[in-house]
C-alpha cells in the first residue's frame, strides 16, 4: 500500500496530527529506513492536500523528537535509530499501533528495574497518607477488575499505580518521569496481551509494594518492587532474551 493511499484530505486542526502521525510511523515501521531522504515538500503536499507550512511545522516536530534532520541541498533524512527519542510519549502511541517490539520492551522493563525499586524506596522514606492514597485507589481497582477478568481496564488501574508509585518517592526527576514510564507500560501491555500466561498475577506483589511503604520499610519496599518486575520479564517470557544479551 503507498503513502498516497491511505491518506485523504483532512480538515483543521486534524491535519498537522495526521501528517506527523503518519510520517513517523512510517519511518518507525522502516518504510523509510534510517539514512533515507523523505519525499521532496512538493510531494508531501501532494500526497497529503496540505500547505508547504503544514508539512514544515510536521517535520519540525519529527526534528524535535531526534526521528529526523533537515540537510542543505539533500532535504529531510532519517535518523540513526539510536537517535530517536523512544520514551517520547507521542513516539510510543504511534508505535503502539504497530507490532509491539520485545527488545524494546525488553529495554524498559530494564529501565524499570533500575528506576522503580529505588522509587519505592524513596516512597517508603518520604510519602505522606496523601501521596500513597492514589496507589492504593489503583490496586483497590486493579483487585476489582481482576476479579471481573476485566484486563483492559486492570492494565489502566496498573499504569496508575506505577505512576502514582514514581509521584509518591518525593524526586521530581521520578515525578517527571511518570509520563514517560506510563507511555512505557502501556506499550509493554500490547505485548502482555500475546504472551503473558495469566494477566493480574502479580497483584499480590503491588500489594506488598504498598505495605511495605505503609510500614516505612525502604529496603523491603524496593526488595518487594524489584520482585515485582522480576515477574513481569517471566511473565512475558523475556527472560530469555536477556539471557542471550548477556551471553
Amino acid at each position: 500500500m503507498t503513502l498516497a493511499a491511505t491518506t485523504k484530505p483532512l480538515l483543521k486542526p486534524r491535519v498537522h496530527r495526521h501528517v506527523v502521525k503518519t510520517l513517523a510511523q512510517r519511518i518507525l515501521d522502516n518504510e523509510f529506513p534510517p539514512g533515507s531522504v523523505l519525499p521532496s515538500e512538493p510531494e508531501l503536499c501532494e500526497t497529503f492536500n496540505v500547505s508547504r507550512s503544514a508539512v514544515r511545522e510536521a517535520v519540525k516536530v519529527l526534528d524535535s523528537k531526534g526521528m529526523v534532520t533537515t540537510r542543505p541541498r539533500i532535504g529531510t533524512v532519517v535518523r540513526a535509530r539510536e537517535d530517536w527519542n523512544l520514551l517520547d510519549p507521542d513516539v510510543l502511541a504511534w508505535s503502539m499501533e504497530l507490532h509491539p517490539s520485545a527488545e524494546l520492551v525488553l529495554s524498559l522493563i530494564e529501565a524499570r528495574q533500575v528506576i522503580e525499586p529505588a522509587a519505592a524506596r524513596f516512597a517508603a522514606l518520604r510519602a505522606t497518607a496523601s501521596d500513597i492514597a492514589p496507589m492504593e485507589d489503583a490496586f483497590a481497582r486493579m483487585s476489582m477488575h481482576k476479579a471481573s477478568q476485566d484486563f483492559e481496564a486492570f492494565n489502566k488501574a496498573d499504569i496508575d499505580f506505577h505512576t502514582a508509585l514514581l509521584r509518591a518517592s518525593g524526586n521530581i526527576v521520578f515525578q517527571q518521569l511518570s509520563n514517560t514510564i506510563g507511555a512505557a507500560l502501556a506499550y509493554s501491555f500490547r505485548l502482555t496481551i500475546a504472551r503473558a500466561r495469566e494477566p493480574g498475577a502479580s497483584l499480590p506483589n503491588h500489594g506488598e509494594v504498598i505495605e511495605r511503604i505503609r510500614l516505612r520499610d525502604s529496603e523491603g519496599a524496593f526488595a518487594s518492587m524489584a520482585r515485582l518486575l522480576n515477574i513481569a520479564l517471566v511473565d512475558l517470557s523475556l527472560s530469555g532474551m536477556r539471557e542471550e544479551r548477556q551471553s
